[in-house]
């Protein structure tokens, strides 16, 4: 029998892009704070980066929650039975 597909919340590759996502917006923040030609473009780039980690901070603490409640769920039918 094939693996059943993991839950977003057990896979690696969105918690890289959450946390790759924060630490260039951190970067970018620093590198727009420098004076120079370019920091109101870098500062967009970095909010742009900002608000992907918001989102998708957010989509995973829905999926997590969601999962934990299934589980919990899972676990009262057995109770009941």
């Amino acid at each position: 029998m094939a693996n059943p597909p993991k839950h977003p919340v057990e896979q690696p590759v969105f918690r890289s892009l959450m946390l790759t996502s924060l630490f260039l917006g951190v970067v970018l923040l620093v590198c727009a704070a420098q004076p120079g030609a370019g920091s109101r473009f870098l500062s967009i780039i970095a909010m742009l980066f900002f608000a992907i980690f918001v989102v998708s901070f957010g989509l995973y603490w829905l999926a997590w929650v969601l999962r934990e409640h299934e589980l919990w769920r899972e676990g009262r039918q057995g109770e009941e039975e």
